[in-house]
């Protein structure tokens, strides 16, 4: 069999990368051909190497420069890739859902008369995204195939199109509860926590920067009341910022406002952020620079809060974590008793107990039922 993968942002490139794992340790797939549409994508896959794998450039395939920098092609460019396909004889195609209003991901999958399957990862609806302007034609295709986390978000897509071929395989965030931990002790100890105080973890978002910004701005002004002495909060940065200078500077400016916060609060610049960096960093109390990941802060965190409901937000709540996420118009797929009230009650909560992936439902591994979905 012949699989093409097309990724775009952090989530679905991992995903598509533990899928393609899961597919070569069952021998299943003849070639594999993955195509980044982003430049995060770009940098997420550099290390996917080896048979039966070819990475392949978009703009190789479309014939035009610059692609990785658009949000959308022309029909001839969909049409070259459409081709392109049928060229290498593609037997079915994962069409990674992006983490913006990148549309091209969908102007393919709407030229396809192979098997497909959108990979729909988010673990809450996203209101706004460009997404759900396609699915209802997507949907009315008899060969695509949605695969979303949980039950709750096939409503979703149900709604814009009740005969859509919806199916759960779950999310990478809920399977990282099984994983080993990190070193925890050094892992805080880089962050500057002590033993006696409690780390929260502040997950940065690919949202709008706006989005991230008034989150910090709540999250700051409760803690400049002095209430919550023995709490320390690091915040990470998504990798798949878009404009990382815009984004730290608008965060910086945010903290400026609230100057008792600064022996409490800061801003993790790792190495790989600051890599990415057009201008030098400045010199700021809210700022710390250690190389810890995403992943390890998590794992550390006594709790973990986020803008929106996003992956380690969603993996924290599994473990019983006190978990908090800012925007209450949003949809959350796991329940929202889960998740604290409001900041307040998120400074002061106390741990729950764990809860599994008996009780969503699920089975296997996302990476183990998304195989078997493409597969067929």
């Amino acid at each position: 069999m012949k699989i093409a993968f097309f990724v775009s942002s952090v989530g679905d490139t991992d995903l598509a990368k533990a899928t393609i794992s899961k597919l070569i340790e069952q021998h299943s797939p003849e070639s594999i051909l993955v195509i980044p549409l982003t430049t995060t994508a770009v940098d997420r896959i550099k290390d996917l190497k080896g048979a039966p794998i070819s990475v392949i450039s978009i703009e190789v395939i479309a014939k035009q420069a610059g692609l990785l920098t658009n949000e959308q092609i022309s029909e001839q460019e969909a049409e070259a890739v459409k081709v392109f396909l049928q060229e290498n004889h593609i037997e079915h195609v994962y069409i990674g859902v992006p983490s913006n209003n990148n549309v091209i991901p969908y102007q393919i999958a709407t030229r396809l008369t192979i098997p497909f399957t959108v990979a729909y990862e988010y673990m809450f609806k996203p209101e706004k995204h460009s997404l759900w302007k396609h699915v209802g034609e997507l949907a009315s295709k008899e060969n695509g195939h949605f695969a979303v986390p949980l039950d709750s978000a096939i409503r979703d897509i149900k709604e814009l199109n009740g005969d859509a071929n919806v199916h759960v395989v779950g999310h990478l965030s809920l399977d990282r509860v099984q994983e080993v931990s990190s070193d925890v002790v050094k892992t805080r100890n880089i962050l500057s926590v002590d033993a006696e105080q409690e780390l929260v973890i502040v997950s940065g978002t690919t949202q709008p920067t706006e989005v991230d910004k008034q989150f910090l701005n709540a999250l700051l002004g409760e803690l400049s009341t002095g209430k919550y002495p023995s709490i320390q909060l690091r915040m990470g940065v998504h990798p798949g910022v878009k404009d990382l200078d815009d984004y730290l500077q608008t965060l910086l400016k945010t903290c400026e406002m609230y100057p008792s916060t600064k022996d409490q609060f800061k801003i993790i610049i790792n190495s790989q952020i600051a890599g990415k960096l057009k201008q030098p960093l400045v010199d700021s109390p809210f700022i710390i620079r250690a190389d810890v990941s995403g992943p390890d802060a998590a794992q550390a965190a006594d709790k973990i809060t986020q803008a929106v409901p996003g992956a380690l937000l969603n993996e924290a709540a599994l473990k019983g974590k006190p978990s908090y996420f800012h925007d209450k118009s949003l949809k959350p797929y796991l329940p929202r008793s889960w998740f604290s009230g409001n900041i307040s009650a998120f400074f002061t909560e106390k741990p729950q107990s764990p809860h599994s992936k008996d009780e969503l439902g699920l089975t296997d591994t996302a990476p183990s039922l998304l195989s078997k979905l493409m597969s067929k």
